[in-house]
């Protein structure tokens, strides 16, 4: 395997049934999430990040870098761990766009342990628009 990309998938308000798209990663890899074109830009605030870790030996820790270009620059990093054959979703307040965007606008994990993972990216409509 290699170093991912995902581009999150805005969650449908209509009910229509949509695909997610999904990737995988193992260890010593990346999983970059990013806006589509449709969105725009990526907002954490908004997204919701599912996580599954398909190893029945082994958790994995997954590091979020911080971003370098925003106003929270030097919060540090933060680290998630996937216990053995577990999921998480990773999302909510803490999840904050300044902290964690990098210059190109996407959010870059970075996982140790063998794992494999897989991974989904929703984000919400903007209601809004």
């Amino acid at each position: 395997m290699a170093n991912a990309t995902l581009k999150a998938t805005t969650v449908v308000l209509t009910g229509v049934a949509g695909t997610a798209a999904s990737g995988t990663i193992v260890s010593s890899e990346t999983m970059t999430i990013s806006a589509t074109t449709a969105q725009g830009a990526l907002d954490t605030n908004s997204l919701m990040v599912y996580v599954a870790n398909a190893s029945s030996t082994a958790s994995v820790t997954l590091s979020l870098g911080a971003g370098a270009n925003f106003s929270e620059i030097g919060q540090g990093a933060y680290s998630i761990t996937v216990g053995t054959a577990a999921t998480v979703m990773i999302g909510g307040q803490g999840f904050e766009t300044a902290r964690f965007l990098n210059a190109a606008g996407a959010i870059v994990f970075t996982q140790t342990g063998a794992g494999p993972t897989t991974w989904l990216a929703f984000q919400e409509p903007n209601v809004w628009e």
